[in-house]
């Protein structure tokens, strides 16, 4: 009886030897699965990392290729510039990412400056409805000069052709006066009444020749005068047509969206700055 005592004790013991080596063992087992998941663990946030880097490298250059559709492009300024902010601090609030006095100094710089850029454009677009309304301002005078001048032509015209009508008429009665003071003339034989025909007869003679000259001179004043009012009216119309111009290229200009290259260069640098940063942390 002793002896079965003594034979199960020692087979207990052996069982409790086999299984205190099972266990550590297991638990030897089980330490190396945690060390594999603290390395996948920064694999993981590594690859993190350079996932939201190109992420936001991408964004930014799509932002810096984004193109406004209609003017006036000021209204999509504040979204963009939002857009942009958003996109760097999101960058900057990822973990792993330690910026540095360097960054901060180029990404705040670059804001500034495109934020400037796009201020004085709003500006710009403001003065862009001013500028309209004055190109139709400048459209109505024109029509107003032509109108002016078309009404006064016709006035000097008309006044033009009652006096030459008038020089014509008097021509006309002036040499029918002279046929008949001819035949009168011829018709006289006493000397005194002959003498007086012919006096008559060399006045009005001399009458003719002086409204034929009168004549000849309204022609030319009338040529003249039409001259100095058209030369007056294209003159004016030039000016305004000159200024029409003008308007137009600023308008034209006004309505292409000239932050474009600027909101470009922006992302650029911002992508640079963003790339020499990532370059500058220590290694993990």
């Amino acid at each position: 009886m002793s002896s079965s005592s003594k034979s199960g004790s020692r087979h207990n013991s052996g069982a409790k030897i086999q299984k205190s080596s099972k266990q550590k063992k297991t638990k030897a087992k089980t330490k190396k699965p945690k060390a594999d998941a603290k390395y996948l663990k920064e694999e993981t946030v590594e690859q993190t990392l350079q996932e939201v880097v190109e992420k936001t490298l991408v964004s930014i250059e799509r932002l810096g290729r984004q193109v406004f559709a209609l003017s006036p492009f000021s209204q999509y300024y504040d979204d963009w510039l939002v857009n942009l902010r958003q996109t760097v601090l999101e960058f900057e609030t990822t973990p792993g990412v330690r910026v540095d006095e360097m960054f901060t100094k180029e990404r705040e710089q670059a804001l500034l400056e495109v934020q400037g850029v796009l201020a004085e454009q709003r500006m710009q677009e403001t003065a862009l409805a001013e500028s309209e309304k004055t190109l139709y301002e400048i459209n109505r005078n024109i029509g107003t000069v032509e109108t002016e001048y078309t009404e006064k032509s016709q006035i000097l015209k008309n006044k033009h052709n009652a006096d030459i009508q008038q020089l014509t008429n008097q021509i006309k009665t002036f040499i029918e006066d002279i046929d008949r003071q001819k035949k009168l003339k011829f018709g006289v034989f006493q000397f005194n009444a002959k003498k007086t025909a012919t006096k008559e007869l060399e006045q009005t003679q001399q009458t003719l020749t002086n409204t034929i000259k009168q004549l000849e001179e309204t022609q030319q004043s009338v040529t003249i005068e039409q001259d100095k009012l058209y030369e007056s009216y294209t003159a004016k119309k030039q000016e305004l047509l000159t200024k029409m111009d003008s308007l137009r290229k600023e308008i034209e200009q006004l309505e292409i969206d000239t932050s474009k290259e600027a909101r470009k260069e922006t992302c650029a640098y911002l992508n640079n700055a963003i790339n020499e940063l990532i370059k500058r942390l220590p290694a993990t």
